[in-house]
């Protein structure tokens, strides 16, 4: 897995990234714990390979 921009992630799993981000709401606790910061613009990449498995996108 590699680090991704959210814009990246959002287009792997086809939706904007607004989508995205409603998407990783019921995540959100998981993710501060994982050190994500809420405005980082680059997802590192084991938050990537968190998301692609939590929300089943093909990467």
């Amino acid at each position: 897995m590699k680090a991704m921009s959210k814009s990246e992630l959002a287009d792997k799993a086809g939706v904007s990234v607004g989508t995205l981000m409603r998407w990783c709401k019921p995540f959100e606790n998981d993710l501060k714990a994982m050190g994500l910061q809420p405005n980082a613009k680059v997802l590192p990449p084991h938050i990537v390979k968190y998301l692609t498995e939590k929300l089943c996108i093909d990467t």
